[in-house]
C-alpha cells in the first residue's frame, strides 16, 4: 500500500512523524506537508503565488502552502504513484463537530477524496488540548484502516473518515458530527480583534464530542456532497 501522508501542523510537528516513522517499515509512505504551520485553513488553496517546496529527504518534502496545496501537489506532481490512501495527522488537538469545517486536516483529506482517494483526517482529543495523546492507539487504528482497505472493504473510493483518538481509548464508535459552538467568540485588545472564545459542547447521543469524552475512538464518514436534500423540493416550489 502506498500512502500519502499530510497535516496541518507542518512537517516537522511530532504527530506526523511519529506516524511516519511508525509506519514506514510497512507501507510505502511519503511525506508532503506544510513548511509551516497552517491550522483553520479548511480547503483553502494558494492560487495567486507560486508555491515552493523543500525536499528533507526524497520521502519528505515540505511545501509552503496550505494542507489542500500539499495533496494537489502530491498527487498531480511530486509522488511517482497515486496513493492508495491519504491520511492527514496526526493532528495535535481534536477536529469535532463544528470544528471540522475550519480544520487544514479535515480538508486536506477531503482534498485527497475529491481526488478518488480514501482518506483519513487523525487527531486527538484532550479536554483541555493540553492533555496526553496516545500514539499507539492512533498508529494501530491506522494500521486496522489500511488493513480493511487491502482486503476491499471500502466500497467507496470517496470515503473520509475524520477520526478523533483520545488517551486509552475503550473501543471505537462510528459517529456523526456533534455541535461545538464557542461564546465570546471575538475579543478586542486596543486597535486589534482577536477570533477565539471559550468551547461550549453539546453532548448528544451517537455524536464525535460524546464519543471521545466516554473515552472512544470516533470515527465520523464526512460527505463531500453539501446539497441539502431535504430543501430542493421546498425551492422548487417558492421559485
Amino acid at each position: 500500500m502506498k500512502i500519502l501522508l499530510t497535516n496541518d501542523d507542518g512537517v516537522n510537528a511530532k504527530g506526523i512523524r511519529v506516524l511516519y516513522e511508525a509506519i514506514k517499515t510497512t507501507y510505502t509512505v511519503t511525506i508532503v506537508a506544510p513548511g509551516v504551520e497552517a491550522n483553520a485553513t479548511s480547503r483553502s488553496l494558494t492560487l495567486k503565488r507560486p508555491l515552493k517546496i523543500k525536499r528533507f529527504a526524497p520521502d519528505i518534502i515540505a511545501v509552503y502552502g496550505t494542507p489542500t496545496d500539499c495533496v494537489i501537489l502530491g498527487v498531480h506532481e511530486l509522488l511517482d504513484f497515486k496513493p492508495d490512501i491519504v491520511i492527514s495527522g496526526i493532528n495535535s488537538c481534536a477536529n469535532l463537530g463544528e470544528d471540522a469545517g475550519y480544520s487544514g486536516t479535515v480538508g486536506a483529506a477531503i482534498e485527497g477524496a475529491m481526488s478518488g482517494i480514501p482518506s483519513i483526517a487523525l487527531s486527538f482529543f484532550n479536554e483541555d488540548d493540553k492533555g496526553s495523546v496516545d500514539f499507539d492507539a492512533a498508529v494501530d487504528f491506522v494500521h486496522k484502516a489500511v488493513k480493511s482497505l487491502e482486503k476491499g472493504q471500502w466500497n467507496n473510493p470517496c470515503m473520509v473518515l475524520n477520526v478523533n483518538i483520545p488517551y486509552m481509548p475503550k473501543g471505537i464508535r462510528i459517529t456523526r458530527l456533534g455541535r461545538r459552538n464557542y461564546e465570546d467568540i471575538v475579543s478586542k485588545h486596543r486597535n486589534c480583534y482577536l477570533i477565539g472564545g471559550t468551547r461550549k459542547d453539546f453532548i448528544e447521543n451517537e455524536t464525535d464530542i460524546e464519543a471521545c469524552k466516554e473515552g472512544y475512538i470516533s470515527v465520523t464518514p464526512l460527505l463531500l456532497d453539501l446539497t441539502n436534500y431535504d430543501a430542493i423540493n421546498l425551492l422548487k416550489n417558492i421559485f
